[in-house]
């Protein structure tokens, strides 16, 4: 517990750093997935902005001209608090300086890729909820959506809880199983 305090301060600061990955990572797949819809994703402190095409989202003005985007602002931070509880987990178990640090990046590597999976299904539910034009112009039927409601809360109220304790669990199975037999 004492760790966690700690750990939660450092990784406020470090968002920014964590923003710039996760908006090459979401830049990536976006503009790749969603090419006519997404310009890209740029960071702007610890959010991010998604650069949405006005002339893919609004097909009624033929007036826009071909570069003109849209600032949609996504939160990065509601989804990366498992950096810092994993972190304290990991301080808080025994063994080595380097057995924790590749047990670290190990852990850091999966929790941005959880962050990343909510960040985007965060994105498509905007553009598929909130821009009907987008929602037409992406093909979003009613059984599309009520998956995407779904994927969007897994990414955005399961994972980023229960993924830094399973990893931590699975890394420190055996100090786990000398735990319980202590009793």
């Amino acid at each position: 517990m004492l760790w966690l305090p700690l750990c939660f301060g450092a990784w406020y600061f470090a968002t920014i750093l964590i923003a710039v990955a996760l908006a090459a990572m979401l830049d990536v797949s976006t503009t790749w997935i969603l090419p006519d819809v997404v310009a890209g994703v740029v960071p702007q402190g610890n959010d991010l902005l998604v650069l949405l095409r006005v002339e893919a989202l609004d097909s009624a003005s033929q007036a826009v001209a071909p570069t003109s985007v849209m600032a949609h602002p996504i939160d990065a931070v509601k989804y990366g608090y498992g950096i810092p509880l994993y972190t304290a987990l990991l301080l808080a178990a025994p063994g080595g300086e380097s057995e924790k640090m590749a047990h670290w990046l190990i852990g850091l590597a999966i929790l941005l890729l959880v962050q990343w999976f909510g960040l985007s299904a965060e994105i498509i539910k905007d553009l598929v909820f909130s821009l009907e034009s987008a929602r037409e112009r992406l093909g979003a039927s009613e059984l599309s959506r009520e998956m995407l409601a779904l994927v969007y809360q897994l990414g955005y109220l399961v994972l980023p809880s229960v993924t830094p304790v399973l990893i931590w669990s699975v890394q420190f199975r055996r100090y786990i199983r000398e735990l319980a037999t202590c009793r």
